[in-house]
């Protein structure tokens, strides 16, 4: 091939020669020659020699010239067949993609992170796109697929779920085993595959690899010792060698310390779901109802909600579930209701052939194949297992003879129990529909062929063209018709679609619902007690989806919960109370497991094995996944089941969740159990709401409060008060008695004698070498004694200040919720005395005056419950009284407001109360809001010896221009740390009506702001931790109150030199905040706290902190387009460029855990 293309490149010279020479030099005086060199006028002299070598070469270069040309056309045909597939069927090349992946919408935003990511050599990174069950990474991968085609890569979906049982993980020699694979049919020979593989390999970047599935990965029994740091060295070798790599999974150990970026794939918003499912419908279609089904079931946390909804919308099938939403609150609404009747209707057009209509069987055929797939399934969700080899249901399905079943890798006693169950109950429903159709065609006698005939392997068979399973390992044995099934398995392409065909089935296993127990009726019978066996052994072994096939199951009209005895309690043969209590005991056993596990780890290593072994196969493939993470999964499911119980309950379960609060969270990844709790509080918020019982539901907000007040994670702590802001009347009782009090924070309590007056006896008489070593015992002792009162204070304050904050948040929301007037005893009055607190410094309280830095963290804290109040827009039913009332304590506070982060927040807070309700409408040309600007200059005006803070009038710009394009997601946020930490999916415009009327969604991100507002997220951020950082209430009151005296300045570390901020840096004792700072910078901030302080607000993610460094890029025509010609903000223009991207670049280190000796530039060496 070189040889080829250099003798090409010898032709075309010759060639171009003779055209220069034909074209300029054709007279005879001119003449075109190399010094003394010319080979036209030598050729004239001997013109039979140059024939002969001309003869000879012409024939080889042109043989070369053809074959290159030969293989460039080969190499483009194949590429362009693999592109073209990738482009129009990317769904095909994703093998994990199933048939119900259609049409992606609204992942944009992260494609196109990660391609910009990919593209650029320097910045690089591998990544893992991180999402629980049926959130849809295997759709961003599919979509990625096609983006990455269009821009002119050869993506490479890999499956991972085949690797199981090698010695080593290679990302390239599977991709590359892929890509032959797909270009099979244009390739000609597997040297030519070699070729082009080789070829594309060479161009860097050109190659992506997308992984799905890493969690299936070595998930082989042989593996498990070696499996996590395979995974780690694979992606450590794909980013050494340079392979852009993509990679989807669900949230696992492995992915702790991984050398890639880590991105959370957040649920879609719900304005792309309404957006996707009302393209489908007819124009009897609604809007208004459509978007209130969208809201009520969440549609945009899975893709195939979407899809199915979709379906029905085409068939007007939706109707139905609209007649049941009604006019009632979106917050009344039981999402998991919505969607058990969603999938159950979708099911329901399937079996009547309105899906699928060209499969050629009748609908009790549909049926029979429904019912065995729902066996499968269930017995799948009883060994979290997608795969289900179909002898599991029928044994005699065997390689050998159809008489003698295979009894190899059998379940155990539980899981045969569990089998036996499902397989009754699918027999007892074939029967059923046999039955029908025979009474139906009044059929009787021997030798009439029951319809409709079918068994597990024709279900099987039918369930793959309907979508639902694949077909793996069919081998037919005997005559056509006679065969028998080897080792045959039936693959599920979606998990709820398993979850909730299991949930049909899990009435085998259950019981259906009975009337009640007499009381006094005697002991609980052994059929009882066998299915409560055969529940509690599922659990120890099941994933994510036997827990949505439970809850899945309690909405179900056979398995809600209809039975009660006395005292409208549930009866213990109820199948919703077995289900609640076996849950229940299942997370007091995982913490149990966990805090047998935690003193394990502290003994010998054989001690610790032969523990393992003791405590069970629980602690087996759970154990990887967090025991304590999974205790809050079984948690937060036992709380969707007792929600819709007929009796009392709820309560209880969330005082069992705050007695144990702090046993969940112990030795667990923080990201990972900030998603669980915060999935808890979302679930425990919700059942609150919606229940029936006023004592149930005002007990369930009194524990949420008394969780909050002791959570250190702020955006768990956030999430509480956000539900109980939003509870109304029934909230504000159940903190009524608590809402009000005032907690000193920082307590002035002199202990009455020394803390370690009992460490200061000394011993008897000692030698000189014994002394010393009593000295030095007693110093540690002294040491590590006085760290622990330390600690404890510190953590006492906390605690109070949580409190004190939680009070906060929430008085504005309740103001704005609950329907009450201005008096005593509604949060009015309480709202009015906590400004006259934050804002007079000559007004005691309880006996005391704050001191300034207290009273400005209680002004931030009371600007925050402000602004998250002012983000519901005003509706039918808004009191308009109680948001004046609002708005006006809002503007007192700003007014007596020095401290930048509280002038910010309450200046979005009065922009998003500014926005008219109907923002299609006309801008007034006079009047209110006829000029935006001066409304803002309004809230900002200062006394005349006063300066604004630069961060706060930029965010006075961007209010402006929120009020003047009336699109408040473009220039303002709501949560910092949650919109800095997600990339969120695209915004809809605000004029559409939206049943949550909310200004702001939660789903939105980063991605959805201006660049200007990205960058003033960024440094306000950078501020506010610099500030904070881990302090204690005592010291973080004291630096308020040092820096609120001059409030217009910025440390020198943002305005002029970034390196002194040293991210990636180690944790040193000896740093204190100031040591890098300049001798004229009076802030005395950085460095920038070390990754592993505790209590520090936010940590950024990688592709912030890459998009940051995008931002600063010289080459940038779209922010040109939109006239925006300079890099760097106002208050950045002093730093060089070069150093706000190395700046960027070390946080994008410190996000991947990079070793801070392996850093490209240390502020601690440049400065110290």
């Amino acid at each position: 091939m070189v040889l080829s293309a250099l003798l090409t490149l010898i032709l075309l010279t010759w060639v171009l020669r003779g055209i220069i020479v034909v074209t300029f030099f054709n007279k005879k005086d001119v003449a075109w020659s190399w010094r003394d060199f010319n080979p036209d006028l030598g050729c004239q002299d001997v013109p039979t020699s140059c024939a002969a070598i001309t003869g000879v070469l012409m024939p080889v270069l042109f043989l070369a010239w053809t074959t290159v040309l030969f293989l460039f056309w080969r190499q483009r045909r194949v590429l362009r067949y693999y592109a073209h597939r990738a482009k129009t069927e990317p769904y095909r090349l994703v093998q994990t993609a199933g048939s119900l992946t259609d049409e992606v919408i609204g992942r944009d935003q992260l494609c196109d992170a990660l391609i910009n990511n990919l593209r650029d050599a320097k910045a690089r990174r591998p990544h893992v796109v991180v999402g629980s069950v049926g959130v849809g990474k295997t759709a961003v991968l599919v979509h990625l697929t096609a983006r990455l085609a269009a821009k002119g890569a050869v993506p490479v979906p890999i499956r991972m779920r085949d690797v199981q049982d090698e010695g080593h993980l290679d990302f390239c020699e599977l991709a590359r085993v892929r890509f032959t694979q797909i270009v099979q049919p244009v390739v000609r020979s597997s040297a030519e595959q070699d070729r082009i593989w080789r070829w594309l390999r060479q161009r860097a970047g050109r190659v992506v690899v997308v992984a799905d599935g890493l969690e299936e990965a070595l998930a082989d029994e042989t593996m498990a010792g070696q499996r996590d740091n395979l995974i780690r060295t694979a992606i450590r070798n794909a980013d050494d060698e340079g392979l852009p790599l993509v990679i989807a999974s669900r949230p696992h150990d492995p992915l702790r310390a991984m050398q890639a970026a880590i991105t959370d794939l957040e649920p879609l918003s719900e304005e792309a779901a309404m957006r996707y499912i009302a393209a489908g419908g007819s124009w009897r279609s609604e809007a208004v109802l459509l978007d209130r089904v969208v809201e009520a079931a969440k549609m945009g946390e899975s893709p195939l909600y979407m899809r199915l909804a979709r379906d029905l919308h085409r068939q007007d099938l939706l109707e139905p579930l609209w007649l049941e939403v009604g006019g009632l609150d979106v917050v009344m609404l039981d999402r998991w209701s919505f969607r058990q009747d969603l999938l159950q209707a979708w099911l329901d057009a399937l079996v009547d052939g309105k899906i699928h209509p060209e499969l050629p069987i009748d609908q009790r055929t549909r049926k029979a194949v429904i019912e065995y797939l729902s066996a499968l399934a269930c017995i799948g969700l009883r060994s979290d297992s997608a795969t289900v080899a179909l002898r599991d249901l029928d044994p005699f399905l065997t390689a050998g003879s159809a008489a003698q079943p295979d009894t190899e890798a059998r379940p155990d006693d539980s899981g045969r129990a569990w089998n036996r169950s499902v397989a009754a109950y699918v027999d007892d429903r074939i029967k059923r529909l046999q039955q029908a159709t025979n009474d139906r065609l009044d059929v009787v006698g021997a030798g009439v062929v029951q319809s409709p005939w079918m068994d597990v392997r024709l279900a099987a068979t039918w369930g793959t063209r309907m979508g639902l399973v694949r077909e793996y390992g069919r081998s037919a044995h005997g005559p056509a018709g006679g065969g028998t099934v080897a080792n045959a398995t039936v693959h599920f392409q979606h998990s709820i679609i398993q979850a909730f065909l299991g949930s049909r089935a899990l009435r085998g296993v259950l019981g259906e619902v009975r009337s009640p127990v007499p009381s006094g009726g005697g002991t609980v019978s052994e059929s009882l007690a066998e299915r409560r066996r055969m529940v509690s052994a599922a659990l120890d072994r099941c994933g994510r989806e036997l827990l949505i096939a439970f809850v899945l199951n309690s909405r179900s009209l056979d398995g809600r919960c209809n039975c009660v005895g006395p005292d409208d309690v549930p009866t213990d043969g109820c199948p919703t109370r077995l289900v609640r209590d076996a849950l229940q005991n299942k997370t007091l056993r995982l913490l149990e497991e966990a805090t047998a596990l935690q003193d394990v780890l502290k003994r010998q290593a054989r001690q610790e094995r032969e523990e393992r072994r003791r405590i069970g196969e629980a602690a087996g493939e759970v154990f990887r996944h967090g025991l304590r993470l999974w205790a809050l999964e079984v948690f937060g499911a036992c709380v969707e089941i007792a929600s819709v119980e007929a009796g009392p309950g709820l309560a209880d379960l969330v005082h069992l969740a705050e007695s144990h609060w702090e046993q969940f969270g112990a030795g667990e990844d923080p990201v990972r159990l900030r998603e669980e709790k915060l999935t808890v509080v979302e679930q425990c918020g919700a059942a609150a709401s919606r229940i029936g019982s006023d004592n149930d539901g005002r007990g369930t907000y009194r524990k949420l409060f008394e969780i909050g007040c002791a959570e250190p994670d702020y955006r768990v702590r956030l999430a509480i008060a956000q539900r109980i802001g939003t509870g109304g009347e029934r909230a504000f009782s159940a903190v009524y008695d608590v809402i009000h009090q005032h907690e000193i924070v920082v307590k002035g309590d002199r202990p009455k004698r020394p803390p370690a007056e009992e460490l200061t006896t000394t011993p008897g008489q000692l030698d000189p070498r014994m002394y010393r070593a009593w000295c030095s015992r007693h110093q540690r002792a002294m040491q590590r004694r006085e760290r622990e009162l330390a600690d404890t204070e510190a953590e006492e304050e906390r605690r109070r200040w949580y409190a004190e904050t939680m009070r906060a948040w929430v008085l504005p929301m309740l103001v704005d919720s609950a329907k009450l007037t201005r008096h005593s005893g509604s949060p009015w009055d309480d709202l009015e005395n906590w400004i006259v607190d934050a804002t007079k410094a000559n007004e005691p309280r309880n006996g005391r005056l704050l001191s300034p830095g207290e009273r400005c963290d209680l002004g931030v804290a009371l600007a925050q419950g402000f602004k998250y109040a002012a983000n519901r827009r005003p509706g039918p039913h808004s009191n308009q009284e109680s948001r004046e009332f609002l708005v006006k304590q809002a503007q007192e506070l700003l007014k007596r407001s020095s401290y930048w982060y509280t002038r910010l927040t309450l200046v979005q807070a009065l922009t998003l109360w500014a926005l008219p309700d109907d923002v299609s409408a006309p801008q007034a040309i006079r009047g209110h809001g006829a000029d935006p600007a001066g409304q803002v200059r309004e809230w900002l005006k200062l006394e005349r010896d006063r300066r604004e803070h630069p961060l706060v009038q930029e965010a006075g710009k961007l209010a402006v221009r929120a009020l003047q394009t009336r699109r408040p997601e473009r220039f303002l946020w709501v949560d910092d740390g949650a919109v800095a930490s997600q990339l969120g999916t695209e915004a809809g415009f605000s004029a559409r009506p939206r049943f949550h009327n909310l200004w702001i969604h939660p789903s939105t991100g980063w991605t959805s702001l201006d660049f200007k507002a990205q960058q003033l997220l960024a440094d306000a951020l950078l501020l506010l931790v610099l500030g904070e950082r881990g302090y204690r209430p005592k010291d973080l009151f004291r630096f308020l109150e040092r820096v609120t005296s001059d409030e217009s300045r910025l440390p020198s570390c943002l305005t002029r030199d970034r390196t002194r901020l040293d991210p990636v840096r180690a944790v040193e004792s000896a740093v204190t905040p100031g040591e890098f700072c300049r001798d004229d910078c009076g802030l005395r901030m950085c460095p920038y706290p070390a990754k592993a302080e505790k209590y520090i607000r936010l940590e950024f993610n990688e592709l912030f902190c890459l998009h940051q460094r995008e931002l600063l890029r010289t080459w940038q025509p779209r922010s040109w387009l939109n006239f925006r010609f300079r890099r760097k903000a106002t208050w950045q223009r002093r730093v060089p460029v070069a150093g706000m991207r190395r700046f960027w670049d070390q946080m994008g280190e410190r996000a991947r855990d990079v070793d801070p000796d392996h850093v490209r530039v240390s502020g601690r060496n440049a400065h110290r």
